[in-house]
């Protein structure tokens, strides 16, 4: 089975987004190519518990996905996110990669990160996802 990041990677991937290891990076953002999107894992939220059981019914990890654009092009990292953004909070009760997901839920509005070292921007934007043990 997958973890949540793989999931998302795969399920972007899928999305035309991009091809996972060429430009889209799992818990890595290497300096090339100037245009890729990054996925990383969060502390997300407490799991969720049923009445009378100590067993986890339902997970709820979090992932942060930042967009990267080549230099001084911001209107292209934020698009890419807030489209990453609609594709992922569309996600409700279905399996990736192996993983029973409920939901994929945006955690607020797209976040400019600023610029990285090569005047390359980077906007952000935050999920919690609610997966099934």
């Amino acid at each position: 089975m997958s973890t949540i990041l793989e999931a998302v990677g795969d399920y972007l991937q899928t999305g035309s987004y991009g091809t996972l290891g060429t430009n889209i990076f799992l818990a890595m953002m290497p300096d090339t190519p100037d245009t890729l999107i990054a996925v990383h894992e969060n502390s997300g939220q407490l799991p969720q518990f049923t009445m009378g059981s100590a067993a986890v019914a339902v997970n709820v990890p979090g992932i942060q996905v930042i967009c990267r654009a080549t230099r001084s092009d911001y209107p292209t990292a934020r698009d890419t996110a807030e489209s990453v953004r609609s594709y992922l909070g569309a996600v409700t009760q279905t399996s990736l990669s192996g993983l029973s997901i409920l939901r994929i839920e945006p955690q607020g509005s797209v976040q400019p990160l600023g610029e990285d070292e090569n005047q390359r921007p980077l906007v952000s934007v935050n999920f919690s996802c609610m997966v099934l043990p």
